[in-house]
């Protein structure tokens, strides 16, 4: 290779070249050009000066005003190849290793076993592995990068992948050959998230899975008889199916809440993004007027609602939703339980207010006389029947009565406030944590249900089934199933009723496990600390 001091004005520019990797600055080199006194390392040129290496050291000879530069000049074609061979060392975007993969492949073509111009047998796999410091080797791995480079999804987002965060080649093959169009068929929309940087491929591969084996797993409704009706319908629908008039003994349900989330459903109006709380509470109550038909006279209703808020402000949805439903159903309205749970933090909000955990249950009935309620006790450890002075109570026209001298019950009654902790405290059994419903889809469900909510009011007004008769549980917006699983697990019949096609064979899944899971000891020892002893045979009788 010769060396020689050209004039810059004489030198050839190959665009192909120049434009191949990203641009950089060239101030730095130029100070450090002009602090060393000139090029470290000359530029490498063809014989015609076409230069094929060092486009930044040019730029910065011309900022530093020089006129001359050192060359190397190489007898060889001004290629691609030729200058990634020169630019082994030099800090490259992602960009610029991907366009540097496919470079490789191209250098050697497939040739169907002919042999290489030196007379060797041509191996192409080998020589694009030395080409790649033999990162990828394997006539199978060559063939897969291949392919991904060739049929890759928008913006490179695979090969960038497997450059940046070590994807492995064969799940994205797996992807590109096997899941992608499944995806695009059925608009999962997880190319999407994979285009946008949200999931890794590995994640795409098996969000796709599962949707698609639930998706073809069931259709539109599981029916086993006497045990669990799920339809994937609209809830309303549900009071013209004559079977179900008058049969429901119980309504457990979380409707979707004002403003929280876009639902994953094709319905382009959505309950929970009206423009306004009024029209939102109003149509949640107009859901339980056509439900009503579907109600046994001792029916409950409850209906467990959060607060909404709007840049730090509470909207009262609860008080406003209970208004609705007073209003514009015949249902009557009977008290209300409130929840309290774990919450981490306020979602999607800028002005910081108090953490809100509480989430309020508004119970209703149908005939206030003859609606179903079971007394609920738990013996509480430690506590002992003790001898009371009672408390002073003032009466109805203002005399303050006498104290009571009573002996105090060793158990405890259930009050209004509910708590997450103590409810798990006083019923031991398998009741669906939330990683349940992961366990059959790692997408779970956006607002998933916490499982013990339900058991408390199911053992409230509800009997567990017999030969004779059968206590039906409903719930309208069932997710992924949690209220129908907890009956299932407490031996009641369930309906539920989802839109989203994905969310209701979720609920499937979670139906079909808890029937399996049931276990009829278990309930009896729950039975036992829910109700007591006295209680029992009274719900026997």
């Amino acid at each position: 290779m010769k060396t020689a001091i050209v004039k810059i004005i004489h030198l050839v520019e190959v665009p192909e070249l120049k434009q191949y990797y990203t641009h950089q600055s060239v101030d730095e080199l130029a100070t450090s050009i002009d602090v060393d006194g000139g090029l470290r390392t000359p530029i490498i040129v063809t014989e015609k000066y076409e230069i094929i290496d060092g486009y930044r050291r040019v730029e910065a000879m011309i900022i530093l005003g020089k006129e001359y530069i050192e060359v190397w000049i190489d007898d060889v074609e001004p290629t691609i190849f030729e200058r990634i061979i020169r630019n082994m060392y030099r800090t490259k975007t992602t960009d610029d290793q991907v366009k540097e993969l496919k470079s490789v492949f191209v250098k050697y073509p497939k040739r169907m076993g002919k042999r290489s111009e030196d007379g060797e047998v041509y191996n192409r796999n080998e020589r694009i592995s030395m080409a790649l410091n033999k990162k990828y080797s394997g006539k199978e791995t060559i063939s897969k990068l291949e392919y991904i480079l060739n049929n890759d999804i928008e913006d490179d987002t695979l090969s960038k992948g497997i450059i940046e965060k070590n994807w492995k080649v064969e799940t994205c093959h797996d992807y590109l050959t096997n899941w992608k169009s499944i995806d695009l068929q059925y608009q999962y929309g997880y190319t999407k998230d994979l285009i946008k940087n949200c999931i890794s491929v590995s994640d795409a591969v098996k969000f796709i899975k599962e949707e698609y084996r639930l998706t073809n797993e069931y259709k539109d409704s599981l029916i086993i008889p006497d045990k669990c009706y799920s339809f994937n319908i609209d809830c309303v629908e549900i009071s013209k199916m004559k079977e179900f008039e008058n049969s429901i003994d119980l309504i457990i349900t979380s409707p979707p809440y004002l403003n929280l989330r876009k639902y994953d459903t094709e319905q382009i109006t959505q309950l929970g993004h009206e423009e306004n709380k009024d029209e939102y509470c109003k149509n949640v109550a107009n859901i339980f007027s056509q439900l009503y038909p579907t109600l046994k006279k001792t029916a409950n209703v409850f209906i467990n609602i959060g607060e909404s808020f709007s840049e730090g402000v509470g909207l009262g949805i609860p008080q406003i939703l209970k208004h609705y439903i007073e209003t514009e159903t015949k249902l009557i309205y009977k008290d209300q339980l409130i929840w309290s749970k774990s919450n981490p933090k306020p979602q999607n909000e800028t002005i910081k207010r108090p953490i809100n955990n509480i989430e309020y249950i508004l119970w209703f009935v149908v005939d206030p006389k003859i609606a179903k309620y079971n007394l609920l006790t738990y013996t509480k450890p430690g506590k002992k029947a003790t001898k009371c002075s009672g408390v002073k109570d003032v009466s109805s026209n203002g005399e303050v009565q006498k104290r009571i001298k009573s002996i105090s019950k060793p158990y405890s009654k259930i009050y209004s406030h509910l708590k997450e902790q103590d409810i798990a405290n006083i019923i031991e059994l398998k009741t669906c944590k939330n990683f349940d419903v992961y366990n059959i889809s790692s997408k779970g469900h956006p607002a998933i249900m916490s499982p013990l909510l339900p058991v408390i009011p199911i053992l409230m007004c509800s009997d567990e089934n017999t030969v004779e008769n059968k206590s039906i549980i409903y719930d309208p917006f069932s997710g992924s199933n949690v209220v129908s699983r907890i009956g299932q697990l407490l031996n009641r019949t369930t309906i539920s009723t989802e839109l989203s096609h994905k969310y209701f064979s979720i609920g499937c899944k979670m139906l079909e496990n808890s029937i399996k899971d049931f276990n009829s000891e278990e309930l009896k020892i729950i039975n036992q600390i829910a109700y007591g002893e006295e209680n029992l045979v009274s719900i026997a009788a």
